[in-house]
């Protein structure tokens, strides 16, 4: 689907209000992007190092790497109608892993 000029600005405004006050992610849109960046496979990473494009049998599996390659496409595009860049990504670490309280994140966001 090709969007026109004023659509994409339309639809880069809805996602930045949906995610972001201002120039920094709301707790929520950070909460539902650590947790697309883990389903969608934006962590950069395979499940305990098994990659999910081979079957049990070693041989390569094309639905599979379909299928992921779309969910990670979905990450991607709303990434880019945020304008973040690769050092936000890589903050998008899992909340549950990082274990950080709102408050530690906002002491993080002053660090960076």
């Amino acid at each position: 689907m090709i969007l026109t000029a004023s659509k994409e600005v339309e639809l880069t405004k809805a996602f930045k209000s949906l995610f972001m006050d201002g120039n920094k992610l709301k707790p929520e849109g950070e909460k539902v992007l650590s947790y697309l960046r883990d389903v969608c496979c934006a962590k950069g990473e395979l499940s305990n190092g098994k990659s999910y494009l081979y079957d049990n049998n070693g041989r390569f599996d094309n639905g599979a790497a379909a299928f992921l390659l779309g969910r990670r496409r979905v990450f991607d595009l709303i990434i880019k109608h945020l304008g973040m860049d690769e050092v936000a990504i890589f903050r998008l670490i899992s909340l549950q892993e990082r274990g950080l309280t709102d408050e530690q994140r906002a002491m993080e966001d002053i660090n960076i």
